[in-house]
C-alpha cells in the first residue's frame, strides 16, 4: 500500500477496528477526523521505515482522551503543529516522517490526519502491534527503550512535558494533567528513530489494516478470519452489560447467553479475559473482537445492547507479548485478573 487515500480510508479504519480488540475508540469518529484531513490536505504517504536514513527521526503520535470529550473536541491542525515543534526544539532535528503508536480505530486514524496536515509521509508501522491502554505498553519499551521524553498538547496550546521517570510514574502523571487539559490530549513519546521502527518488526501495519478491513467487507466470516487468522469461539446473545466509567475509561463485563452455557467478557477500554462457566478461553495479548452476527461488522463493547446476537472471534497476538517479559507487561494478571493467560489455538 502507498497512500491512504479517501478511497482507501474504510478498508484502514475496519481493520483497525480488529485491533481494537472491542475498544480503540469510536469508528465513525475517526473517520470523519481522517476524511477531513484528506479532503482539505491530500493523500497520505505510506513509506518503510528503512527508505530513511536509519538515524532520521520520527514522530510517534497517540490521540490520548476518554471518548465522550473526544467526540466535542476534535484534534485539530494547531494541535498537530505545536506536537511537532515541541519535539522537534527539544530533539534539535526536524521529523521525517508520523507514526502511529497503536492500530486501534481512532488512534489510526490520528496519526494518518496528523500526517496529512503536517505535510509528512506516515510509517507503515506502529509500536504496540494492536491496541493496549497506555503509552508505556509498547514492543518498543519492552525491548528496553525508554518512554519519556513524553510531550503532551492540550487544548488552546497548552504542553505538558515529561523529559525523565518510570513508565508506571509516568503514566500517572499523564492521567493528571488530562483533565486540566479538558479530558483530551494529542501526544508523542518516546525518542525513535527510522532504525528503531525497522528494527521493530511491525512493518506492514497500516497496510495490514486495510488487508484485514477489505476482508470484513466481504460477506460472511470466513474472509475475515483467515485474514486475521482468527476463529470463532461462540455466538451468543448479550444478556447482561455491567460498566463502569467513573474515572473516564469504560471497564466492566459482558455476559452472553449461548447455547452451551453463558459466557463472560470482562474488559478495560479492551476485551481481555473470555471464559463460559468458569473456564476460561482466552485472554490478552491475544485479540478477542465482536461482530454483529446480522451485519458481520465488528463492534465495540461500549456500544453492544440488551437482546444484540453477536460473534465472538478470537485471533492471535504478537508473539512477543507472550513471552514472561511481555505477559508481565499485558498479560491479565498486569490487569487485576488472578486467571493465567490462555494464548490462542492452545499454543
Amino acid at each position: 500500500m502507498e497512500q491512504v487515500t479517501e478511497g482507501a480510508l474504510d478498508d484502514v479504519l475496519r481493520g483497525a477496528a480488529h485491533f481494537g480488540s472491542g475498544g480503540g475508540g469510536d469508528l465513525h469518529l475517526g473517520r470523519e477526523m481522517l476524511v477531513a484531513a484528506l479532503r482539505r490536505h491530500g493523500p497520505v504517504p505510506l513509506v518503510d521505515a528503512a527508505r530513511f536514513d536509519p538515524d532520521a527521526f520520527v514522530l510517534p503520535v497517540i490521540s490520548a482522551g476518554v471518548p465522550y470529550a473526544l467526540a466535542e473536541k476534535a484534534h485539530s491542525l494547531a494541535d498537530a503543529e505545536t506536537l511537532r515543534s515541541a519535539v522537534e526544539a527539544r530533539a534539535g532535528r526536524e521529523c521525517v516522517a508520523v507514526l502511529p503508536v497503536q492500530r486501534g480505530s481512532v488512534n489510526l486514524a490520528v496519526p494518518l490526519a496528523v500526517a496529512a496536515q503536517l505535510g509528512l509521509p506516515c510509517l507503515d508501522a506502529d509500536l504496540m502491534g494492536r491496541t493496549l491502554p497506555s503509552i508505556d505498553l509498547t514492543l518498543l519499551h519492552l525491548a528496553g527503550h525508554p518512554v519519556a521524553p513524553v510531550t503532551v498538547v492540550g487544548g488552546a496550546g497548552v504542553v505538558a512535558e515529561f523529559t525523565s521517570g518510570e513508565a508506571t510514574v509516568l503514566g500517572e502523571m499523564l492521567r493528571a494533567v488530562m483533565p486540566s487539559l479538558g479530558l483530551v490530549a494529542l501526544i508523542s513519546a518516546y525518542r525513535v528513530t527510522a532504525a528503531d521502527c525497522a528494527g521493530l518488526g511491525t512493518a506492514g501495519a497500516v497496510s495490514e489494516c486495510a488487508r484485514i478491513g477489505a476482508a470484513l467487507a466481504e460477506p460472511g466470516l470466513e474472509p475475515f478470519l483467515r485474514a486475521c487468522g482468527g476463529s470463532l469461539v461462540c455466538t451468543g446473545t448479550v444478556a447482561e452489560l455491567v460498566q463502569n466509567s467513573t474515572d473516564g475509561w469504560p471497564r466492566g463485563v459482558v455476559s452472553l447467553r449461548t447455547p452451551d452455557g453463558f459466557a463472560r467478557i470482562d474488559f478495560q477500554n479492551e476485551n481481555l479475559v473470555l471464559s463460559r462457566d468458569g473456564t476460561v478461553l482466552a485472554t490478552v495479548p491475544d485479540l478477542i473482537t465482536f461482530a454483529d452476527a446480522d451485519t458481520g461488522i465488528l463492534v465495540q463493547t461500549v456500544d453492544l445492547v440488551l437482546g444484540q446476537e453477536i460473534h465472538v472471534l478470537v485471533s492471535p497476538g504478537d508473539a512477543r507479548w507472550h513471552t514472561d517479559a511481555g505477559l508481565a507487561m499485558v498479560g491479565p494478571r498486569a490487569f487485576g485478573y488472578s486467571v493465567d493467560p490462555v494464548r490462542f489455538g492452545g499454543a
